[in-house]
């Protein structure tokens, strides 16, 4: 059985803050969950599992929202990828290719 743990409210607001959190991200069609800082500390590996499959998880500190993990999306960067096939098909093919060549070469690239 799972053990749900509460928020240590050291500070009277910390539950409505969590609340108003958990409203503006629904607000934006974003569940998510918040917890504390010595909480997220203590469990931190069940945390970062449960980002791993897709939840978002707010960090507060004081009831205020300090971070939030996400599950991690590289960043792909970089000219989006050409076949060879529509390259050839680009390119005119005659018999005497010198003309193309020339004209390329001199137009400076």
């Amino acid at each position: 059985m799972k053990r749900v743990r509460r928020i240590r409210s050291t500070y009277p607001e910390a539950k409505a803050q969590e609340l108003a959190i958990k409203e503006a991200a629904a607000a934006y069609g974003i569940e998510c969950e918040v917890v504390n800082v010595r909480e997220a500390k203590d469990r931190l590996s069940g945390l970062l599992d449960r980002a791993a499959n897709g939840e978002q998880i707010v960090i507060t500190s004081d009831g205020r929202p300090k971070a939030m993990i996400v599950r991690y999306r590289p960043k792909i960067i970089g000219a989006k990828w050409v076949s060879h096939r529509a390259l050839r098909e680009k390119t005119p093919i005659s018999e005497d290719s010198t003309p193309i060549i020339r004209a390329e070469r001199d137009s400076g690239y």
